[in-house]
Order: C-alpha cells, then sequence, then structure tokens
C-alpha cells in the first residue's frame, strides 16, 4: 500500500520540526540614558584620573602575563 500525499506531508512535517533548531533566547539590555548622562557629567577629573590607573594597571597585568607565557613556551 502506496502512503497518500497526505500522508507524505505529515511526515516530512515531523521531519523538519526535528531538524530546526529550537529558538534561543537572547539577552537584553534596558539602557536608561537620563541618568548615566547626569551621573557621567559629575564625575571630576580625580575620580576620571582614579579609572585611568587602574585601566592602565589592568593593561599592564595582561601583557606581563602574556610575556612570561611567552618566555615559558620558548624556554
Amino acid at each position: 500500500m502506496k502512503p497518500s500525499a497526505l500522508r507524505i506531508e505529515r511526515m516530512l512535517e515531523k521531519i523538519e520540526a526535528k531538524l530546526v533548531p529550537p529558538e534561543r533566547k537572547c539577552l537584553c539590555a534596558i539602557i536608561h540614558e537620563g541618568d548615566d548622562e547626569a551621573e557621567a557629567k559629575e564625575k571630576t577629573d580625580e575620580e576620571r584620573e582614579v579609572g585611568n590607573k587602574a585601566r592602565t594597571r589592568l593593561i599592564v597585568g595582561a601583557l606581563l602575563r602574556k610575556w612570561v607565557l611567552a618566555k615559558e613556551i620558548v624556554s
């Protein structure tokens, strides 16, 4: 007995449903622009300098780690 066209279509729909990956949840961010802009304008020069020093320390630390790893690989 041959399967009918409707039966074949139903079988194909089931197979396609299994092949298609489920929808992924994505991250969303809500930005409140008014508050952040006001806080950014209130920052003093001293606060900016402290932030710059912290960033510089992080960058230097990362460079040193890379240098040590590279030296270990070569040795």
